[in-house]
């Protein structure tokens, strides 16, 4: 590959790596931010479940893309590793692989008890709802309909309150 194509490729690279990892971000504190019992409640127009989905679905996007950069930075890591590690490029292969298989199985093997996904998801979200009235009695008539970010607890108007229109 010519250095410029390899420039170009690497700056490509470097981009899509940042906006996956910017994504992976904003959900992760999305998710950290929106409580579980808020199931039924929309954020940006979609649910706490779907925001769930996203999420798993960028951190499969990312690994594949760090993979990626790995594989196009692989000279410049054997070299490096070799140089201040002293680590042959086959170990240091064997070692990512190790690495790399036990963060994405683990979490499989941890969780071998709990209910599969698919099967629970279901279930889970008529419990939260359940759990999201509840709570609305408890809060005293805060609204769970879906709304946007920007006002994420707004409280229903009482009985003798007039409901704001935005015409003002």
């Amino acid at each position: 590959m010519s250095t410029m194509k390899k420039v170009t490729t690497n700056f490509f690279m470097d981009i899509l790596l940042f906006v996956v990892l910017m994504n992976q971000a904003f959900t992760g504190i999305l998710l950290h931010r929106f409580p579980p019992e808020l199931a039924d409640t929309t954020v940006l127009g979609l649910t706490r479940y779907t925001w769930g989905t996203i999420h798993w679905s960028v951190s499969i996007l990312f690994v594949l893309v760090i993979i990626t950069h790995l594989v196009l930075h692989w000279g410049w890591m054997k070299a490096t590793t070799l140089k201040y590690i002293r680590m042959r490029s086959k170990v240091l292969l064997a070692s990512m692989v190790v690495v790399f298989l036990f963060m994405f199985l683990a979490p499989y093997y941890v969780t071998r008890d709990l209910p599969n996904r698919s099967d629970f998801s279901v279930s889970y979200q008529k419990t939260t709802y359940d759990e999201s009235q509840r709570i609305k009695k408890e809060l005293g008539g805060t609204s769970l309909e879906p709304h946007s970010i920007s006002d994420p607890w707004r409280k229903s108007p009482g009985p003798s309150e007039e409901p704001q229109s935005d015409n003002n």
